[in-house]
């Protein structure tokens, strides 16, 4: 590698590490315990579940993370939160959700710790209160190990745990597909959390991720809406041939929140070892995007928040402003 190469890549990482350290300060701030994954207090006494005080957290750091081109076990972790987390277990999860009612998962992104996503998660479930209009939706908060200390490779860290994410779409997958049948689901991303939920969506319409292909986990004429906030995956890989071409077939329609000013999404195309092509997230789709979707596209409905979220990429950014919660209502209540 010659000297220009060399002094191009180190300025990609010293750039890369310099915007997600401004970005992302508050997570180094809350560093993981060496085990911890979920709160770990005892289950309360009622067994009765109140729908609309609480939400389920569900952690899939014990299921294995590296596939080995075989299916993988989905091994969740999960606690239900009402007024503080208490264990609980996935069975009872899917025994508690009510039918007919609208479950909305969140997925967050890249270098969230343990202790900030449980810590953040409240704030998540009221903010998505705050906009339902006297309507009913149980939250299921999609925890993914998705946590590394920041580095000079940052570039390298970036994109092992958008790979990370990818994986992690199988158990999501697993997730939604286990859900009672007639409960509708919206599916709530931001940055790398959309990439988990591209991953699954693909996959419920049969498609493979990493040499992985599901073996039951599909839609089966489920309702499934989705919202993708600072969407970390390129603008074009929803389209015929490329990474996530199903993922469209799974969903009523998928609502792109874009900021043509997010500093993380801008350097984007950086990304090592390659160039690669510009985010949904600060783009949107591109006419030749829409164009080869044909019909598809007419289920992807973009909204440009520039100057509501001016230059951030934190999810929290878009996730405790009451007018981006109005903005999501029909998606999050699934109103038809």
């Amino acid at each position: 590698m010659n000297f220009t190469s060399r002094t191009t890549r180190l300025f990609r990482n010293l750039t890369l590490l310099c915007v997600l350290l401004a970005q992302l300060t508050h997570a180094q701030e809350e560093r993981p315990q060496a085990h911890s994954t979920i709160p770990a207090l005892p289950a309360p006494e009622t067994a009765e579940t109140d729908h609309q005080s609480g939400f389920w957290y569900l952690s899939t750091e014990h299921s294995p993370q590296n596939f080995h081109r075989e299916c993988p076990k989905f091994c969740p972790s999960v606690c239900r939160w009402n007024c503080g987390y208490h264990r609980s277990d996935f069975d009872a999860l899917l025994s508690q959700i009510q039918p007919e009612v609208p479950v909305c998962i969140m997925v967050h992104g890249s270098f969230v710790s343990p202790n900030l996503a449980s810590s953040q998660a409240p704030s998540v479930w009221r903010w998505f209160q705050s906009a339902s209009r006297g309507k009913q939706m149980q939250m299921i908060y999609f925890r993914w190990p998705s946590y590394r200390p920041i580095t000079p490779t940052i570039a390298f860290d970036v994109n092992q745990l958008g790979f990370r994410a990818a994986r992690n779409g199988y158990y999501l997958a697993e997730l939604v597909s286990r859900l009672p049948e007639d409960c509708p689901v919206c599916l709530v991303g931001h940055s790398h959390g959309t990439r988990v939920i591209s991953s699954a969506l693909h996959q419920l319409s049969g498609g493979c991720i990493q040499g992985i292909r599901h073996p039951w986990a599909r839609r089966n004429g489920r309702r499934i809406r989705a919202v993708y906030s600072g969407s970390a995956i390129d603008h074009d890989w929803l389209n015929p041939g490329e990474r996530y071409d199903c993922a469209l077939n799974s969903v009523e329609c998928l609502l792109t929140l874009t900021n043509r000013l997010d500093p993380a999404l801008k350097i984007y195309p950086m990304r090592l070892p390659v160039i690669a092509h510009r985010p949904l997230g600060a783009t949107g789709l591109t006419d030749s995007d829409r164009e080869a979707l044909g019909s598809r596209a007419g289920k992807v409905v973009e909204c440009d928040v520039t100057r509501s979220i001016g230059v951030r990429h934190n999810h929290l950014n878009y996730f405790q402003k009451p007018s981006m919660a109005m903005l999501m209502h029909n998606y999050l209540y699934m109103v038809k």
